[in-house]
C-alpha cells in the first residue's frame, strides 16, 4: 500500500465521520459554529461530505473532491478563528492531507502504482 492510498484512506474515514456527525452528533466536542449554521445547509453539507467519502475512491472524480474539500477546509479553518474559535484541529488536518493529495501529481492524473 503506498503512501496515496493510506492518505485517501484517511480522507475517506474522515469524510464519512465528519458527514455523518451531522445528522447523527457523536463527536466531542461538537462544532462551535454548528449552532450558527441553518440546519438545512448543515445537513446539505453532511450529505456532500458523505459522498466525499466514497467518491474519493473513484480515479474519475478524486482530483476534484481533493481540491474543493482542501480550498473548504481552509475557509472554515479561516471562519473558526475570524469568530473566535480554535476548533480547527479537524479541518486544518484534513487541509494538509488533501493538500498533499492535490500537490502529487501521480494522484492528480489517476495513474496509480
Amino acid at each position: 500500500m503506498n503512501l496515496t492510498n493510506i492518505i485517501t484512506a484517511i480522507c475517506s474515514l474522515l469524510f464519512l465521520m465528519i458527514g455523518a456527525d451531522k445528522f447523527f452528533p457523536f463527536l466531542k466536542p461538537p462544532c462551535s459554529l454548528a449552532h450558527f449554521i441553518p440546519w438545512t445547509f448543515w445537513s446539505t453539507l453532511g450529505a456532500v461530505q458523505i459522498a466525499a467519502g466514497i467518491l474519493i475512491w473513484q480515479p474519475k472524480f478524486r482530483k476534484y473532491v481533493a481540491g474543493f474539500f482542501f480550498v473548504f477546509m481552509l475557509v472554515f479553518t479561516i471562519v473558526h478563528l475570524t469568530q473566535g474559535t480554535y476548533d480547527i484541529g479537524g479541518s486544518s488536518f484534513m487541509a494538509v492531507l488533501l493538500g498533499l493529495l492535490v500537490w502529487n501529481p501521480r494522484f492528480i492524473r489517476g495513474k496509480e502504482a
